[in-house]
């Protein structure tokens, strides 16, 4: 038997990462009594640290409750859909917010051990931070754009674009400059999905993911994710190293699996924004370390009232 539900996002703190185990687990930022960030960030990992970005984007392609705990092969088979678009739907959000995806659902009465959600590769992040000591930015069009007061950039790209000619996507001016700051969004377009080749397997018919730092065990429950070239084939990787993944399918299984009843009225959906934003050091033009920021972790969870 089918139930109808009121579907809708709110915006929680969970468990799915995408990034390195190192850089999920970096501590939040420090701030003063004036909500500055105290940290000195350098290109030491162990130096970053993390914040709540003001807003965020996710390209979202498909979203499902799963009957099984399912693979890339047939997570389109075992997985009822809640979402399920051709063309990417971008979610922004901000902290404690929500938004209606749609207006209602119908899901079979019954207990889903796990969900998976199809993002796009693209995530987008705008942030403005204070900090109590000057931050080497960069200007993208000018160059060195030092301060205080930092923002992020109207821009895409990735970590592996900073070089010697190249500070990064975080702009900063100082408190006392009577020009306004206005932060753009970054795209980040690459570098916290990639394995230098790998890619996920099947095992007695569970997947193995492409690398240690793709799977975790969260109070959530447990999370792999896989490079897809689309929603249906995995993703390849050319001999120089380059995937044709466009894609990133996320699997979830539940600690505590989802029960639809009879009586289940509503499901809200909760995507992580506290702490996502990893502002990081980075080596570039005149060998400056620059400030920027990338993805640190998303994270969602099933709940059904």
């Amino acid at each position: 038997m089918k139930n109808l539900l009121k579907l809708s996002v709110i915006i929680l703190g969970l468990a799915l990462y995408l990034m390195p185990v190192s850089q999920v687990n970096a501590a939040a930022c420090v701030l003063n009594s004036d909500n500055e960030i105290t940290n000195t960030i350098t290109a030491t990992e162990s130096s970053w640290c993390t914040v709540t970005p003001d807003y965020a984007s996710f390209p979202l392609y498909k979203l499902g409750l799963c009957s099984a705990i399912p693979t890339y092969e047939n997570y389109q088979t075992v997985c009822s859909f809640i979402v399920d678009n051709a063309v990417a739907q971008d979610l922004e959000i901000s902290e404690g917010s929500s938004l209606s995806i749609v207006d209602e659902i119908s899901l079979a009465e019954g207990v889903y051990p796990a969900a998976v959600i199809l993002l796009g590769n693209e995530i987008s992040l705008k942030h403005t931070a204070a900090f109590s000591a000057d931050q080497d930015g960069w200007e993208i069009g000018v160059g060195l754009a030092d301060g205080d007061r930092c923002a992020t950039s109207t821009a895409s790209g990735s970590q592996d674009d900073i070089d010697s000619t190249f500070g990064g996507f975080f702009n900063c001016i100082p408190e006392a400059d009577e020009d306004e700051l206005t932060a753009g969004w970054f795209t980040e377009t690459q570098g916290a999905y990639l394995t230098d080749g790998d890619t996920c397997t099947i095992s007695s018919g569970a997947i193995v993911a492409s690398s240690s730092d793709l799977e975790f065990t969260t109070s959530s429950g447990s999370s792999v994710i896989c490079g897809m070239e689309d929603a249906s084939t995995l993703e390849e990787y050319d001999s120089g190293g380059e995937t044709n993944a466009t894609r990133q399918l996320i699997v979830q299984t539940f600690t505590t699996p989802v029960v639809i009843t009879a009586n289940s009225t509503s499901f809200d959906f909760g995507i992580k924004l506290t702490n996502m934003l990893s502002l990081e050091g980075y080596v570039g033009p005149s060998s400056d370390t620059f400030l920027n920021g990338f993805i640190d972790g998303v994270e969602f969870k099933a709940v059904v009232n």
